[in-house]
């Protein structure tokens, strides 16, 4: 089996257990508050399961690290020098248990410590986002060309979670507004995936999970555009803390971006 021939297999499994599973959930959930003050959801846990058995079957030599484990079970995959999938298995659990119909499934495969495939699934408009590191942005199996960006911040769509931003910053992007208009859709992975798409042009978080960059960040690699932490290191340094991401559709606007942020 070539690597484009897994990769589609995968996509398979991944957008038909999403599609059986949370259309039976959506808006009929109930919530429990995790220590963390996030919500789970019957779906998320569902979603676990039957995604984590599916890549047993692809892959059984693949470990599995998903954001219901504990601490010391993601932190013992980590450290250990085999292959594994980092699995969101629903990426947005607010919006989905409200009724908001923005979120998503993300899933990336991290071999050597470097991110090989990312994949990132939204069920409500069966579009499926993916990438084979080296080979290109992938939109429902067909790839494609970003469209063409633009070249100044004030007439880009910028995507900001003010929440994790500190003060000082939040009050300088509130006076300045550099970029034309701003959205928070309250799905990291979907934010990833449109920035690499070229339907946003700006992403500023102030701290994502492991899970929640995983995937998007290959896929905005992909598609040529930027992604770095504050200090200009790159997102993902595979630990569990959390990152800093500012990110860009393409190298020129990244650099005005990051000029506006950190200078």
């Amino acid at each position: 089996m070539t690597d484009l021939d897994y990769l589609k297999n995968l996509e398979q499994m991944i957008s038909t257990t999403a599609d059986d599973i949370l259309n039976q959930y959506f808006q009929h959930t109930t919530a429990q508050t995790k220590s963390d003050g996030s919500i789970v959801t019957e779906a998320d846990i569902e979603m676990q399961r039957a995604l984590s058995s599916g890549l047993n079957k692809l892959s059984p030599d693949i470990n599995m690290l998903g954001e219901e484990m504990s601490d010391q079970q993601q932190q013992a995959i980590i450290n250990s020098d085999q292959s594994y999938w980092c699995l969101d298995p629903l990426d947005g659990t607010n919006n989905f248990h409200h009724g908001v119909p923005l979120f998503s499934i993300s899933l990336a495969l991290i071999v050597e410590k470097v991110i090989r495939i990312g994949v990132i699934y939204d069920p409500v408009r069966k579009e499926l986002f993916s990438a084979l590191k080296g080979t290109g942005l992938r939109i429902n199996s067909e790839y494609m060309e970003k469209p063409q960006q633009p070249e100044k911040l004030k007439n880009c769509l910028a995507s900001v979670d003010f929440k994790r931003l500190q003060t000082e910053l939040k009050g300088r992007l509130l006076k300045s507004m550099p970029f034309k208009s701003q959205r928070n859709v309250g799905s990291c992975a979907l934010e990833w995936a449109w920035l690499a798409a070229g339907r946003t042009q700006l992403l500023l978080h102030g701290g994502e999970k492991f899970w929640d960059y995983a995937a998007g960040s290959l896929l905005v690699d992909e598609s040529r555009g930027i992604s770095c932490s504050y200090n200009r290191e790159p997102v993902f340094n595979n630990t569990l803390r959390d990152r800093p991401v500012i990110a860009a559709s393409d190298e020129n606007l990244q650099q005005q971006w990051y000029s506006f942020l950190m200078d």
